[in-house]
């Protein structure tokens, strides 16, 4: 999931990358000795006078921040290729295929299977030392590691919040937000008897990528998975049932929108910004968004809390952002690794933040007090992390994906049940190997 794109956005297809596969990767030229990070120490024989990056154009303005600093250090050029994030994706496997002269390339959370299996990205653990490795938020390094190799370094945090309207909340009598689904079912069925708001949640139920990553909140809340530890798909399980009837019978029980069978990422925060529903889960730009006067009618009563969670479990969410990998056919893997540590510093994090509004990797900037004060949402978010769950690692996840939306894109509708949409899916993920 993009930061600035509206939702949790589907890949682009997969291209036939075949010839790409045949061609032997180039690896790091590194020892034992000095393999880590900050350490790693490279030959002036080997130095480019440029390394390149493919990126998304949400990015380039911290690429090219960052380029700056790195041409003032180590004298080499940076060159950031951009284009629409929906053409990334093929613009990567192109460039791996015809072997072109690309060092680092952007690498969103469902394309790390994909990316690793392929044989485009190298493997970055020998490049990390423990200590650089625990300044992640776990979730943000562990969702680009596939197969035990890091694919990644994650600079974009991102991940699913329940928001709330504090107003109404306290207008209905409520000093808390829900812990759990049924106390958010009970307490959108009051406010709507108290006349407060239509109804209580909008999901993101059109058939997008925004309804599996409702479908991952919702399965993990209700203690279910996607994968079990030998990799079988196991998500038809009672707790995966239970967790799609929940959204199901939402609709069909009329305390849910019932127009969120339209609706994506964005399209779910206008009933919520327009003061007529109490509860949305969404994206970190749903922040700006909701308190934007211009935009909003509930600006300044915002609240967020944790994605409630039912009977052990806690809470649950779904993990997004994204990171730069290498790509396997750098001539200069070291110094584009020398890039990436300069991107991912605290420095360069902050200034993500304050200029295109990315939330840190970093678990550092969430201690950080003045950062705090400044962005007051960085302290109400960072607790939901602790609970983030992975879309499953896929090689061929654009295409599972595509397989499921529809499947669960009818139970909302009413024209199968939940369980039956879950077996059907289940059935054909076995054409889909982790």
């Amino acid at each position: 999931m993009r930061k600035t794109k509206l939702g949790c956005l589907c890949m682009v297809s997969l291209l036939c990358l075949s010839s790409a596969c045949a061609g032997a990767p180039k690896q790091a030229q590194t020892s034992e000795s000095d393999s880590k990070n900050s350490q790693q120490s490279v030959s002036e024989a080997d130095k480019p006078e440029k390394i390149t990056i493919i990126s998304t154009t949400d990015d380039v303005a911290l690429f090219e921040h960052v380029g700056e600093q790195y041409k003032e250090q180590y004298g080499i050029e940076v060159e950031v290729i951009s284009q629409a994030y929906d053409n990334t994706h093929q613009k990567i496997a192109t460039s791996f295929s015809g072997k072109t002269d690309a060092d680092l390339i952007y690498v969103d959370v469902p394309w790390a299977a994909e990316f690793g299996d392929l044989g485009i990205t190298m493997d970055l653990n020998s490049y990390m030392s423990d200590e650089f490795k625990a300044s992640f938020i776990d979730t943000t390094l562990e969702q680009l590691v596939y197969d035990g190799k890091t694919q990644a370094i994650p600079f974009a945090n991102n991940g699913k919040w329940m928001f709330y309207n504090k107003k109404v909340l306290q207008e209905g009598g409520y000093e808390n937000p829900p812990a759990t689904w049924d106390e958010l079912k009970e307490m959108s069925l009051d406010l709507m008897d108290q006349g407060l708001v239509k109804y209580g949640i909008a999901w993101a139920g059109k058939q997008a990528e925004g309804l599996i990553c409702d479908m991952t909140t919702m399965l993990y809340a209700f203690g279910g998975q996607w994968m079990d530890d030998e990799g079988n798909m196991v998500f038809n399980s009672p707790e995966g049932v239970q967790g799609l009837s929940v959204m199901t019978d939402s609709i069909k029980d009329g305390w849910a929108d019932p127009a969120s069978i339209s609706y994506g990422d964005r399209e779910n925060l206008d009933p919520f910004m327009a003061g007529d529903v109490a509860f949305v889960m969404n994206w970190s730009f749903a922040w700006g968004l909701a308190n934007d006067p211009q935009e909003s009618e509930i600006a300044g009563d915002v609240g967020i809390c944790l994605i409630p969670g039912n009977g052990t479990v806690k809470s649950a969410a779904v993990t997004g952002g994204g990171g730069v990998g290498i790509i396997s056919t750098s001539d200069a893997p070291d110094y584009a690794w020398k890039y990436i540590e300069m991107l991912v510093s605290e420095e360069n994090q902050k200034f993500a933040l304050e200029n295109n509004g990315t939330l840190p990797t970093l678990k550092a900037l969430y201690e950080d007090q003045e950062l705090l004060e400044t962005y007051e949402y960085l302290g109400l978010m960072y607790p939901q992390y602790e609970y983030s769950q992975f879309r499953p690692q896929l090689p061929d996840y654009s295409e599972w994906s595509n397989m499921l939306q529809p499947k669960i894109s009818a139970a909302l509708l009413g024209e199968i049940s939940p369980q039956e949409a879950l077996d059907e899916a289940a059935e054909e993920s076995k054409n889909f190997t982790p």
